[in-house]
């Protein structure tokens, strides 16, 4: 990994984390989409409420078009979900002219609905997710429970998770190449991945600050009070600054910045950043004005120890961007196998030796 993308995203609080194993089996994570637009039953649009295990959103939405035999853009989501998982989620599939075509049978794939709508599935459209955890041999049961009090109770800093950075946060790496050799990628959309990925790092930094600063979770006149499942936001301004800071304290806004764009000055913790000659490129590109809340406040947390062993349980539902991942790095150090592997995989030598 460069330098210049080692900085720590830190926790809020300083104290040591207990440690627990994080995906040992795919039922230990599970994600259900929550969904409040209904299918009107009729349209040139079917629509599929997909239960899955050890399979990604992508693969199977390229699945189904093989299957309906449609363009792979006819295939539609509302979000990514992870492979070494159990997830629920809903996909659109646009076959005009097909009366009732039949469900594809496909391992570890339960087609779970099957309704007409008159509309394709759009990106984000879903509310949020419902999470369902199990963390496992967790080396202080009580040191978890005491920091997922503190959560649920202040909220956890909305940085993105490890996901969108790629291993060992490779897709910054990529994009620096990128830059410097002006050679695009082969896959068009591994662009914009990369762009977002230096774009989201520099969110992640500016929130570290705040995080250090012990300002993560107030106002600040300029800036937005935003409320974290709708998305709507006020600009925090003198006159109305006492009474958003009330909602603030109760967790019904949080504090949210514009992701960076042109326009906007680094911090000085990413002036190496900011001085190197590629970076001018990143800053030529349009982006989409986007704000993010810096503080989530999870939705229905609830958790308890599974009897007789050192295993958590844990529930809890978060808007639409926002990461598991994030809430439990506050809470708990992670030992994830799968990424162990993949690591150990990544470094083995190659060739002659």
């Amino acid at each position: 990994m460069d330098e210049l993308f080692l900085q720590p995203f830190l926790n809020t609080s300083e104290e040591e984390q207990p440690s627990a194993t994080f995906k040992l089996e795919p039922e230990d994570f599970q994600v259900f989409e929550l969904m409040d637009v209904e299918p009107l039953g009729e349209g040139e649009h079917i629509w599929l409420d997909v239960l899955k295990k050890e399979k990604n959103t992508q693969d199977l939405a390229r699945d189904l078009a093989r299957h309906f035999n449609v363009a792979k853009n006819a295939v539609a989501y509302s979000g990514l979900k992870d492979k070494n998982a159990v997830t629920r989620q809903w996909f659109s599939v646009h076959i005009p002219g097909k009366t009732d075509p039949s469900l594809p049978v496909f391992r570890n794939v339960d087609f779970l609905k099957k309704v007409r709508h008159n509309k394709k599935l759009k990106t984000g459209v879903h509310q949020g997710n419902r999470f369902v955890i199990r963390l496992r041999d967790v080396s202080d049961v009580s040191a978890l429970e005491k920091n997922l009090a503190r959560v649920k109770e202040e909220g956890f800093p909305n940085y993105f998770g490890h996901q969108r950075f790629g291993f060992d946060r490779g897709n910054l790496d990529k994009a620096k190449e990128w830059l410097i050799t002006g050679k695009r990628p082969r896959q068009r959309f591994l662009e914009g991945m990369y762009l977002s990925a230096l774009r989201s790092y520099i969110f992640n930094v500016v929130l570290s600050d705040r995080v250090k600063e012990q300002q993560w979770n107030v106002l600040v006149e300029g800036e937005i009070a935003q409320d974290d499942w709708s998305k709507s936001g006020v600009v925090v301004k003198d006159e109305n600054k006492p009474s958003l800071d009330e909602c603030c304290s109760k967790g019904e806004v949080n504090p949210a910045i514009n992701l960076f764009d042109s326009r906007q000055a680094l911090p000085e913790s990413l002036m190496s950043l900011a001085e190197q000659e590629w970076f001018d490129k990143f800053k030529k590109n349009r982006f989409s004005p986007e704000q993010r809340a810096l503080r989530i406040m999870p939705r229905n947390i609830s958790w308890h120890q599974v009897e007789d062993t050192q295993d958590i349980d844990l529930t809890f539902e978060l808007p639409t961007g926002s990461y598991a991942t994030s809430l439990l790095k506050e809470v708990c150090i992670l030992n994830e196998p799968e990424r162990d592997i993949n690591k150990q995989m990544q470094n083995q030598p190659t060739g002659d030796a």
